[in-house]
């Protein structure tokens, strides 16, 4: 049951981030690609702030999932109709309000799987590996479809998160965490996290994940209009490459991990 949650949330995903890019160049908006990419990074950013609290001391996590699937669910469908319009700053606003309700997700479903398994350390790389069989299976689809550069990818995604909001109410209960605890104003602002950054590990692992999203952003922003631009037909099959080489390194982490340590697995992963 995990393992599908994982799956169709990063179908969801996959089906319209992916070729983004190159449906914005579709409606003579590629100029706006950067801002379009930028919004998902923002809202992840600014998110956490209210909803991690609402999570933390109010609501079980897998209902205020439900209810974030069905709000994506509502912008997506509207976003077709911007990229027609050729409206570029409402579909970053739509956009931007879609991943506000999404990217929180993430968190929400890691939650409710680690709740849930017994012994985490070890499933749950076995759960999280489906969410990259999803986001191939994405690729792969809409490629063969023929909708990869066509405004449907997003109308696909919308009705996906409506199943996976309904599925959502189905998944094992995972309740607040932090429930009747009192509220301090420090627990708006994450302070006990941002307070990690003293720690000299910690504060260089942070620098090192900043950097090495500086070239995952562009490489995710850009790839598919420029291979569409170089000529190749099925762009988003293409990408899934990527993923499916990804499946195998999540699998042999374990064996890294083990003769590597993390440092040098990371070095090796940047290099």
């Amino acid at each position: 049951r995990l393992s599908l949650m994982m799956f169709m949330q990063f179908f969801i995903w996959g089906s319209w981030s992916v070729t983004l890019g190159l449906v914005m160049t579709q409606h003579n908006m590629s100029l706006l690609i950067g801002d379009a990419f930028s919004a998902g990074p923002i809202a992840s950013i600014l998110s956490p702030f209210v909803l991690g609290m609402l999570v933390d001391r109010f609501f079980p996590s897998q209902k205020v999932m439900a209810v974030m699937n069905l709000l994506g669910a509502v912008i997506l469908w509207f976003v077709p109709a911007a990229l027609v319009a050729e409206n570029g700053a409402l579909l970053i606003a739509l956009l931007f309000g879609y991943t506000l309700c999404f990217m929180p997700t993430l968190a929400l479903s890691n939650n409710i799987a680690f709740h849930s398994l017994a012994s985490s350390d070890k499933s749950f790389p076995v759960v999280r590996v489906f969410g990259t069989i999803g986001w191939i299976v994405a690729g792969i689809f809409i490629g063969v479809t023929g909708i990869s550069s066509s405004t449907t990818i997003f109308s696909l995604a919308a009705i996906c998160s409506v199943a996976l909001a309904i599925y959502s109410l189905t998944l094992p209960h995972t309740p607040a965490p932090a429930k009747g605890l009192p509220f301090q104003l420090r627990d708006l602002f994450c302070a006990d996290a941002f307070a990690l950054l003293k720690i000299r590990h910690f504060f260089i692992f942070s620098l090192c994940a900043t950097l090495i999203s500086i070239p995952l952003g562009t490489y995710y922003a850009y790839t598919a209009s420029w291979l569409a631009d170089a000529g190749i037909e099925n762009v988003s099959t293409v990408m899934s490459f990527g993923q499916m080489s990804e499946i195998f390194f999540m699998l042999v982490i374990p064996l890294l991990f083990r003769r590597l340590g993390v440092k040098y697995m990371l070095l090796a992963g940047m290099c």
